[in-house]
């Protein structure tokens, strides 16, 4: 055992099957983290951390006392002659329950213990230094981690041949990539299945079809794309993440050094790694730690010209602005991108579906970043009125094809709480969406607000509660009204998860919970705990106020 985590007792990757039993083995290694800096690790008498760790002020991962030894088979003398007993489970064998979370490790086989019990064998399937490490802050502080992010190799070279190797090579025509099988099915599950979410306002669908072109020939974004398709197929099969660990821990490997590098040597691929990365933390939305989100804000800001400069950089960039208008909806952080930096985009120029959504995604950015912590905070009102005017003005000069199709409002008395609305186009279904959200903020903000009596505050309250539902019950139907959209499920979540404590009807609650339960089931967006919090939420506002049940 090590930590909260579980090692594997067969000491190789191999099926339980092919190595079994185990016996314990004394361990002389140092902690994890001089083991990966190629440092000596000196533990004094009686400490918990090692010196190094101690002067850095940082966990030391150190190793237990004993760890577990493989044992395939055993000898045993009798009688002047021996005999050799093969360990292999029977097929009854019954499995230990383990308590979650646990880490799986995985190490090198060991059938030549003995002669190098001193070589460290054991690669975590998470590395050895915390996300919070890797990136992200401002150059100070990167500059104070340079020490515990050395590459696994000091001389550039051997880092060089290093980043060769882990590249597929090319193959003679007609015979397929240098990927493995499971490589090749994760591949195909992230061009067919999480690809489109990003390729949803890209006419070009770069994230569809330049990314596994990247993938094939940069190892970080490789990595990137492997671990994401990963954890999306354990979400899906309800299998362990290790595998997704695994891809997620060689990528960091690859990709901080080469964040280490100057910033004028950052490139798209460096974006594009950072960017999927952050779609793998949105994937574990209950426990995001958002270490790429600030990656990701960091290096568009840095990068001032991707998000006008065309082609896939841009396409990206425009993603990770859909990502940071996520986070601040459902997580209540700022919204700290450079906005400036997308004015200059073709999209302002184009008229075509896809560039009308980007042009309601940016003005909703832009409320959102002005509202801040709304309704908490005065807003700069000329603004206020400025991009309220702005959204306006954009439903009113949408596209004649952004009419339904089919619109049928909803009836709670028929338990149809989310009106029917059958759009042309999936940009035009994930555009509304937005439009209705930059909605929801302009109301909660309205600078009107500040100056009202207490009985006008708290009818402008309930009015605009009610105005949220309305707006909610719209985004939604917008998403269960064309389900093969399917990048539409997600804003409906994070409204719901935001202001879903505004809706009060029956009807609409249970509507509610049936489409998280659905989009689950769809998309493997976990949604239960966002579930359980409405569930809390309408409980105690009933009991406060019976008269919204």
């Amino acid at each position: 055992m090590r930590g909260n985590g579980v090692r594997n007792i067969w000491g190789s990757t191999s099926p339980p099957s092919l190595s079994l039993h185990a016996t314990f083995m004394r361990v002389g290694k140092g902690c994890g983290r001089c083991r990966h800096r190629h440092i000596r690790c000196v533990i004094p008498s009686g400490a918990s951390a090692c010196a190094p760790c101690t002067r850095l002020g940082r966990d030391c991962q150190l190793d237990p006392r004993f760890q577990f030894k493989a044992v395939h088979h055993v000898y045993q003398k009798g009688q002047g002659s021996s005999a050799r007993f093969d360990l292999i489970w029977d097929v009854e064998q019954v499995w230990v329950d383990v308590s979650k979370p646990v880490t799986f490790i995985l190490e090198a086989d060991e059938s030549n213990d003995d002669k190098d019990a001193e070589t460290p064998r054991e690669r975590p399937m998470t590395p050895p230094w915390s996300a919070q490490e890797v990136l992200y802050t401002n150059n100070d502080m990167m500059a104070e981690a340079r020490p515990a992010m050395q590459p696994l190799s000091q001389e550039e070279g051997r880092e060089q041949q290093h980043l060769a190797s882990a590249c597929p090579k090319p193959c003679p025509q007609g015979q397929g990539s240098a990927l493995s099988l499971r490589e090749a099915s994760l591949m195909r599950c992230f061009i067919q299945k999480i690809a489109p979410w990003a390729d949803i306002c890209d006419p070009q669908s770069h994230f569809s079809t330049l990314v596994p072109q990247r993938a094939l020939q940069v190892p970080m974004v490789l990595k990137a794309v492997l671990a994401l398709a990963a954890r999306h197929d354990a979400i899906m099969t309800g299998n362990s993440d290790w595998e997704a660990s695994s891809y997620h821990g060689q990528c960091l490997e690859l990709l901080i050094p080469a964040l280490d590098k100057p910033e004028h040597t950052y490139d798209e691929s460096l974006l594009i790694t950072v960017v999927i990365l952050r779609i793998c933390e949105e994937l574990e939305n209950n426990t995001d730690e958002k270490f790429h989100l600030l990656g990701s804000n960091r290096l568009i800001n840095l990068m001032s010209r991707s998000a006008s400069s065309g082609g896939l950089a841009e396409a990206v960039s425009w993603q990770f602005l859909r990502q940071a208008i996520y986070a601040s909806i459902v997580q209540h952080q700022p919204l700290q991108l450079n906005l400036h930096n997308y004015e200059c985009s073709a999209m302002f120029q184009r008229n075509d579906d896809a560039a009308v959504a980007n042009m309601i995604v940016f003005h909703c950015a832009h409320i959102i970043q002005l509202c801040r912590d709304v309704p908490r905070l005065p807003v700069d009102e000329p603004m206020w009125h400025r991009i309220s005017n702005s959204v306006e003005e954009w439903n009113r000069s949408r596209p004649p094809t952004w009419q339904p199709l089919r619109y049928q409002p909803p009836d709670t008395a028929a338990d149809r709480p989310f009106p029917e609305i059958w759009m042309m186009s999936g940009p035009a279904v994930v555009g509304m969406q937005y439009f209705h959200t930059a909605r929801i903020f302009i109301t909660l903000s309205d600078p009107h607000s500040q100056q009202m009596s207490d009985y006008e505050l708290a009818r402008s309250r309930r009015v605009a509660e009610r105005t949220v539902a309305t707006h909610i019950l719209t985004v939604v139907g917008l998403s269960w009204s064309n389900e093969s959209v399917e990048n539409g499920y997600f804003m409906a979540c994070h409204l719901l998860h935001r202001f879903g404590y505004c809706l009060h009807h029956p009807a609409e609650q249970q509507g509610s919970l049936r489409f998280l339960s659905r989009v689950e089931e769809v998309l493997g967006w976990r949604t239960a705990w966002i579930k359980n919090l409405l569930e809390r939420q309408w409980t105690e506002l009933a009991e406060v106020d019976p008269l919204n049940r």
